[in-house]
């Protein structure tokens, strides 16, 4: 086998190898006119598309920012809002707390008044019924007459009754010792001032329990004892019968 090869069969071959540079130079410049063709348009689709997207992106970042300022504005509403429902709610809550306490000062009051007026009744009570006792006693007081029987007048431990006819001494005497008495006694000046103060509302003369026995001896009362000096000069103011009861504190009930 001859394994040299010459120098011409090296370029032929070479030759034979390489392609074409004619058709191949064709190709190269129908593609840089068909990129050419296509690149244009293309670039003005994209320019188009790139503003588009650029107002699109400016207008959402527009909208966004009203948004976002209608968010803020709505969060600070809603903020503004909230202080003012937790100062109405506080107000509430306060005037409620005030209420309550006012309620329960009013209870307080209503409770103390309620009491006091109770009170107050029973006292009205107490000082109508010693109203009525005193009333009792008064109305018992003006006809009370001591120890004495009705329609006798009680003066220092003696009953005293007047008259009712103009008798003469010895029927008076016979009354007077009916009714377990004596005549008209007198020990005193103040005894005598009482009988005259008594006798002024009697319409019949008296007779005292006063006799003169014997002429030229003194005035004795009934019982024996004789009239006091101090009385001798009174004996005439009297002008009314009046009967006595002797010792009255051995008769009182």
């Amino acid at each position: 086998m001859n394994l040299e090869m010459t120098s011409d069969d090296f370029k032929s071959k070479t030759m034979k190898d390489q392609p074409d540079q004619k058709p191949n130079g064709k190709k190269a410049k129908g593609l840089r006119l068909l990129s050419s063709r296509w690149w244009c348009p293309t670039a003005v689709t994209l320019g188009i598309l790139c503003l588009g997207l650029l107002v699109i992106l400016i207008m959402l970042t527009m909208q966004l920012s009203q948004v976002s300022d209608l968010l803020k504005r709505q969060q600070a509403n809603l903020t503004n809002q909230e202080i003012i429902l937790e100062g109405q709610i506080s107000a509430q809550q306060q005037a409620e707390q005030a209420s309550q306490e006012s309620e329960r000062e009013l209870k307080e009051t209503i409770e103390t008044l309620t009491q006091k007026l109770d009170e107050n009744s029973k006292k009205q009570m107490e000082l109508h019924q010693q109203t009525l006792n005193l009333q009792e006693a008064l109305r018992k007081a003006a006809n009370f007459s001591g120890p004495c029987p009705q329609d006798w007048l009680w003066h220092e431990e003696t009953c005293y009754l007047f008259s009712s006819g103009p008798f003469n001494w010895e029927r008076s005497q016979e009354n007077c010792l009916s009714l377990d008495a004596q005549m008209l006694k007198i020990n005193s000046t103040d005894d005598l001032e009482f009988i005259q103060q008594a006798s002024a509302h009697s319409n019949f003369p008296f007779w005292m329990g006063l006799s003169l026995r014997k002429p030229s001896s003194s005035w004795l009362w009934e019982d024996g004892s004789p009239l006091m000096p101090h009385l001798e000069e009174e004996r005439g103011e009297l002008a009314q019968l009046v009967y006595a009861w002797k010792n009255a504190s051995e008769h009182s009930p």
